[in-house]
């Protein structure tokens, strides 16, 4: 009995890291997908890499289970003083593998900015700025009307967020992408059709 237990354990332990890698992997095939995809849909990658959250002294950290990708429109023009970003919406792809009752989502966002507040191009280490709104009460007032998610900064958190005046959101699952026409319907002209907010 006593050596059962510790192998069967070990065993969960390895199923598990296994599972995970996979998840990863094709997490890894999604995001090459999404910038192939988004490219033909007339929107360019501002994040060749996703942005995560990694903490080594909270072992929340030690695990990504939040990863987002920041596109612009193609068409757009270009930022004056930053030459890599457009003067137009921000659009975020959020995967969360610990979704609403624990099942994976993607979360399709646009966020408006004053980018005169701006002075450099979103780093990776730059994910709270873009997974805040929706989640942080302290510093936004967010509201759900239909599966539509608003999110519109308190006035503290209007400088401390690079000058976000709005956002606005929904989900999907996850699991409902496995092609790319899902990804070119169900993604990008989703974000597309996203509804316009006053700001």
């Amino acid at each position: 009995m006593s050596t059962t237990i510790p192998t069967s354990n070990g065993q969960n332990i390895s199923n598990a890291v296994n599972v995970l890698r996979e998840t990863y992997k094709n997490l890894n095939l999604l995001f090459s997908e999404l910038d192939r995809i988004g490219e033909k849909e007339g929107f360019i990658s501002i994040t060749p890499r996703f942005l995560r959250w990694k903490s080594d002294s909270d072992y929340d950290g030690w695990l990504t289970t939040n990863f987002i990708k920041l596109y612009q429109v193609e068409k757009d023009p270009n930022l004056k003083h930053l030459p890599n970003l457009k003067d137009g919406f921000i659009y975020g792809i959020e995967v969360e593998l610990e979704g609403e009752e624990d099942y994976p989502t993607i979360s399709l966002t646009r966020y408006q900015f004053d980018y005169s507040q701006w002075q450099k191009t979103p780093a990776i280490s730059d994910h709270w700025v873009f997974s805040d709104p929706f989640r942080v009460k302290k510093f936004f007032n967010i509201s759900n009307d239909n599966g539509i998610w608003t999110s519109k900064p308190l006035e503290k958190g209007r400088g401390r967020y690079w000058g976000i005046q709005c956002a606005v959101s929904m989900d999907i699952p996850l699991l409902a992408i496995t092609s790319p026409e899902d990804i070119s319907t169900n993604i990008f002209q989703k974000l597309e059709n996203l509804p316009l907010v006053s700001v």
